[in-house]
């Protein structure tokens, strides 16, 4: 997702209809209620990004314990492999 049209249609949404009514009723003119949509929507598109980077962040993060819990569960099916073919190393020689 792009953070600059999620943060946009958040401003869209939360700013849009506040401003809309400041310009028809004379409160504002249309410069003005434009810039304050894209001060909205600026501080809407960092507040986005910096959601989505934590939400990368907690992904790579349960991706990289995920991999190490598949790595440990190998190295004891291996070991338990090992000693158990040992086990019966020794068993044959008794």
């Amino acid at each position: 997702m792009n953070p600059l049209a999620v943060g946009c249609a958040i401003a869209a949404v939360l700013a849009g209809p506040p401003l809309y009514a400041q310009w028809q009723s004379g409160g504002q003119s249309g410069t003005s209620a434009l810039i304050h949509y894209a001060i909205v929507a600026g501080l809407c598109t960092i507040g986005t990004a910096l959601i989505m980077n934590l939400m990368t962040h907690y992904q790579r993060e349960w991706e990289d314990k995920d991999e190490a819990e598949a790595r440990e569960a190998a190295q004891a099916a291996a070991e338990a492999e090992a000693k158990r073919a040992a086990e019966e190393d020794e068993a044959r020689r008794s």
